[in-house]
């Protein structure tokens, strides 16, 4: 679930049929034990606590539309709403493509191509008149996800690490208290060092434990999510620390006892306990 680097390469296919070749109408729906039915001004009253790790701007309009499926877990009706908005629309399509490939898809080949089309996407999309630096984060987040789908090492092997490290490092320039793009620095690090090594994993991808472990304790300082939880669990173990699996599990615990605010919290909680079986 971690985030990492991925070639990316933008061809000649438009941002329209780039969403019409995901085929959203085959999508299946999400596990009805898991969806939420928020109205928009339940999202709007709880927004702040599920948007503290990305401070994203309380939506108005088609655009809370748009998130209130997303967050409800009609991650279809998110990407069909969403796209009709530009770069407005973009991280609530890049997330709901993320959130159907991590808990509703079952086709390993289907989640790569819809990952991959979602990272294409967001770089054509990020560069409309609208800036947002969630366009930004959740395009390194689709294209770290699309990285882990033909494998980290391919991903590290492309040479284009850098791209996603500096993304991050964009947001971060700007808006410093944007959890989960530490997170997602964290588990750049962490990644890379699990597998390629510490020293070459520094010299050759500045990757560094300790700094891992800093991008950790900030994100879960800003924002203590579900997902923050979860991920920070991951980076232990991908570190190999000495207390590596006692620190993840605790994290992990402490995620699974959150009471869900929507379907995608919801989904992450499961998740959690679903690592301390």
């Amino acid at each position: 679930m971690g985030i990492i680097i991925n070639v990316y390469r933008v061809n000649t296919l438009n941002t329209d049929n780039r969403i019409k070749i995901m085929k959203i109408n085959e999508w299946h729906p999400t596990d009805p034990a898991f969806t939420t039915t928020l109205t928009k001004t339940d999202l709007k009253n709880v927004w702040k606590h599920l948007h503290a790790a990305d401070l994203a701007a309380v939506p108005s309009g088609d655009l809370l539309d748009a998130w209130l499926a997303y967050h409800n877990g009609d991650f279809a009706e998110a990407v069909r709403l969403g796209r009709s908005l530009g770069s407005k629309g973009l991280p609530v399509v890049i997330r709901a493509v993320v959130a159907y490939t991590d808990y509703v898809c079952e086709d390993d080949k289907t989640s790569e191509r819809l990952l991959h089309l979602a990272y294409e996407y967001g770089i054509e999309t990020s560069e409309g008149a609208h800036f947002d630096y969630n366009c930004e984060f959740t395009t390194a987040v689709a294209m770290g996800r699309y990285s882990q789908t033909i494998s980290i090492t391919k991903a590290l092997h492309q040479g284009f690490g850098g791209k996603i490290k500096k993304r991050l490092a964009t947001v971060l320039e700007h808006q410093p208290d944007h959890a989960e793009a530490h997170i997602a620095l964290a588990l750049y690090h962490a990644e890379v060092i699990n597998k390629v090594g510490a020293t070459l994993g520094g010299i050759t991808y500045g990757a560094k434990s300790k700094t891992a472990l800093e991008h950790c304790e900030k994100a879960l300082a800003l924002a203590a999510t579900p997902i923050n939880l979860i991920e920070a669990g991951n980076v232990h173990i991908l570190l190999k620390a000495k207390d590596a699996v006692s620190r993840a599990t605790q994290l992990y615990q402490q995620a699974a006892e959150m009471e869900p605010l929507d379907t995608v919290q919801a989904l992450d909680i499961d998740f959690a306990k679903s690592q301390l079986d």
